[in-house]
């Protein structure tokens, strides 16, 4: 052997853009990094199109306030400095959540400020202490609210949007929502706010904002349509993510977006239909075609993600949204093809459920992808239209059935 483990071992490529200091309002901004690289978010997900998090900066006449942090390896200090402040200068820090991406580098800040006050949930003050070994944690109770000299931060608990320590701080004279991860987008902008956005980013925020939602908060979109009930008489008039867009224009379009995003879960769906292929030497592929003009030719929107050749995150965003999905996946060693049955796999974990469907794919000798396909389709509850596995290329009969499968479908599809 002349190679190693260490060889073995993954190294992203990280490139740092730093981030925009911007101002919201007066006394109010917005410290961004935008981070482009190889690396997978949440070790999952790609962000080849980049990604940003966001930290606020709120200065009352008593109490500078940061809310939410930064991952380990980045910093805030030239932002503060350009604001004639320092990380020693805070005096309160307001966690609405604990994931990594925003609290990797508290070990420095903590160093630095060690009297720093945390505002976290009761959730969010044990991980600080259990990861951090820091407890001047204050927990917050849902509507309490804090004076912070003209000023006044309240804080709600929505738990499981999409970590269970979760919450939100609304900024009440403002009418600012920072949001945690909620209303959040992938994707590394030069616009800062919704009303900036060029033609070219609105098409990326449309599929990175799906994107994120599908692979990131998909599993507990009851717990957003909850948490958006619960806060709907807020009088918000700016929502902060900590990902993506400040929106400031129309704060209602994204809290919309959400909810129908959301309202996936319970069935409903776009007229669309995503066909998610596998093939190993064309064999399933060369039925594709046919299938997408089909459907086009029935005015039906189709989306056909190859698996794996596009990772399994783009299989969720779409899958999510569409009302009906394709398996189309070969035999391998008397199984389904692994990569298809891995995403079928996050399809189940993201709980994707009652969609409507069909399977066929090539084998030789023994078959096994429907059966396993089966297995999965009961777990998610779906409406099977046909499953089947054919020999080799397949027969006129084999295509006659998986074009009359299909177009059963697109009927169940258009259905009301």
């Amino acid at each position: 052997m002349h190679g190693t483990m260490a060889n073995l071992v993954r190294t992203p490529v990280l490139e740092y853009y730093k981030g925009m200091l911007s101002t919201i309002k007066e006394n109010i901004h917005l410290f961004r990094y935008e981070k482009n690289h190889d690396d997978l978010f949440e070790g999952c997900w790609p962000i080849n199109r980049g990604v940003s998090i966001n930290s606020y900066f709120v200065k009352g006449s008593s109490k500078k306030v940061l809310i939410d942090y930064v991952e380990a390896g980045a910093s805030f200090d030239d932002d503060l400095s350009q604001l004639g402040s320092r990380l020693e200068d805070i005096d309160i820090l307001v966690l609405n959540h604990m994931e990594p991406d925003h609290t990797g580098a508290l070990s420095t800040l903590f160093a630095r400020n060690p009297q720093i006050q945390v505002y976290a949930t009761r959730l969010g003050a044990t991980e600080t202490e259990t990861l951090y070994g820091y407890k001047n944690v204050h927990v917050i109770t849902n509507g309490e609210e804090l004076d912070i000299g003209g000023m006044t931060l309240v804080f709600y608990a929505t738990p499981n949007i999409h970590w269970p320590d979760t919450m939100m701080t609304f900024l009440k004279e403002e009418g600012i929502l920072f949001s945690c991860d909620a209303f959040g987008a992938f994707g590394a902008y030069q616009s800062v706010y919704d009303d900036e956005l060029t033609e070219s980013e609105w098409a990326l925020l449309k599929t990175e904002t799906e994107r994120y939602y599908a692979n990131i908060v998909a599993s507990f979109s009851s717990f957003v349509l909850r948490g958006i009930n619960a806060l709907a008489s807020l009088p918000v008039k700016t929502i902060c993510p900590s990902h993506g867009l400040v929106w400031r224009k129309d704060p209602g379009y994204v809290v919309s977006w959400y909810a129908r995003m959301a309202g996936y879960a319970a069935g409903e769906r776009e007229k669309e239909i995503t066909i998610l292929v596998s093939s190993m030497y064309g064999n399933t592929l060369s039925y594709i075609s046919a299938l997408e003009r089909m459907a086009k030719d029935a005015g039906i929107v189709t989306h056909t993600v190859r698996i794996p050749d596009i990772n399994a995150s783009y299989a969720i965003e779409k899958v999510w949204r569409s009302k009906a999905f394709i398996v189309a996946a070969p035999t391998y060693e008397k199984e389904m093809f692994p990569p298809m049955a891995h995403c079928l796999d996050w399809l189940v974990r993201k709980d994707v459920k009652g969609r409507i469907s069909m399977h066929f794919g090539s084998s030789l000798w023994s078959g096994g992808a429907s059966a396993e396909y089966k297995a999965y389709a009961e777990k998610m509850q779906l409406d099977v239209v046909d499953t089947f596995d054919f020999r080799g290329k397949g027969t006129a009969e084999d295509r006659e059935r998986i074009m009359n499968a299909f177009r059963t479908v697109i009927e169940k599809v258009r259905e009301d």
